[in-house]
């Protein structure tokens, strides 16, 4: 009885530690960093895994070696204008490299719990292949992001690893819980031709990632630093009142540093008073009120 007893409290301890699966809207479809998705194209990876494309799919092996198949998403992603709770990027920096980037390290701070829930908030470092902000600009032909991201749902704070395309599928590893004041060092490093590691952890001791090889992901010259949210239509309270320290960010190409010259945005429609300050090339910080 005892050890059914122990068995029991480690799977909670275990299931209140880790998070899987996208959060999933009112009207069925998963909320993701690019907008809302079908459930079936948003697939959860076990974290520590690699994704590696094949003709029709892709090959998930998680870290015991274990492999399973994905097939291609057959449904397009929901059009921005039907996203009625989707308020899309807050405040952001933005910074295009002379050649390319294949390194982009930096630390975010865990920001203190909003006074009311929105859907979700996201907070992240990010790659992309081309300067696309989701609802301002126009839908790009092909696009893909690679982030760590840190997001707050269902009254807590959890890191993922996400890699998320257009129209073809999107990934997020499973998540760790991390607390208000934890620091989140985001890690997206190119270790092959078209591979990329995405991973995140934080002083707590959580942590995941994902590994992804596809052809696409050969070049990610813009980065950004970004506040994102579905479901903050309701102002301020749905925001934190203390502002995201990105700090110590790093960004090198072919292991020489590339220095950074970033560009603050905020959305032209503000739920409250986000703004993005850059204080110098490796340090940026985002306030909501």
């Amino acid at each position: 009885f005892l050890m059914a007893c122990q068995g029991v409290l480690l799977a909670i301890i275990f299931a209140a530690l880790f998070v899987d699966a996208a959060k999933i809207s009112s009207d069925g479809y998963a909320l993701t960093p690019v907008g809302r998705y079908p459930p079936e194209c948003v697939h959860a990876i076990d974290r520590h895994s690699s994704v590696e494309d094949l003709p029709d799919g892709a090959i998930i092996t998680d870290q015991n070696g274990n492999k399973r198949q994905i097939t291609p998403c057959r449904q397009k992603r929901v059009e921005q204008v039907k996203q009625t709770s989707y308020n899309g990027w807050l405040a952001y920096t933005t910074y295009l490299a002379p050649i390319d980037i294949d390194v982009f390290l930096g630390n975010f701070s865990v920001p203190n719990a909003p006074a009311n829930d929105p859907d979700v908030l996201y907070i992240f470092t990010g790659l992309q292949n081309v300067d696309w902000i989701p609802i301002i600009d126009p839908q790009p032909a092909l696009f893909d992001i690679i982030q760590p991201v840190l997001q707050y749902d269902d009254d807590s704070w959890s890191v993922k690893s996400w890699y998320v395309t257009l129209n073809d599928d999107v990934l997020e590893s499973d998540g760790f819980l991390t607390t208000v004041g934890n620091n989140i060092f985001g890690n997206m490093t190119k270790t092959g031709a078209n591979t990329w590691f995405i991973g995140a952890n934080d002083q707590s001791g959580g942590s995941t990632s994902l590994t992804v090889t596809r052809s696409r992901l050969s070049t990610q010259p813009w980065a950004y630093t970004t506040a994102e949210c579905y479901g903050c239509d309701g102002g301020c309270s749905y925001e934190p009142t203390n502002g995201c320290d990105f700090t110590n960010m790093k960004l090198f190409y072919q292991g020489k540093p590339v220095i950074p010259k970033w560009t603050a945005s905020t959305s032209p429609t503000p739920l409250c008073h986000e703004k993005a300050t850059i204080i110098s090339p490796s340090a940026v910080t985002i306030t909501f009120q």
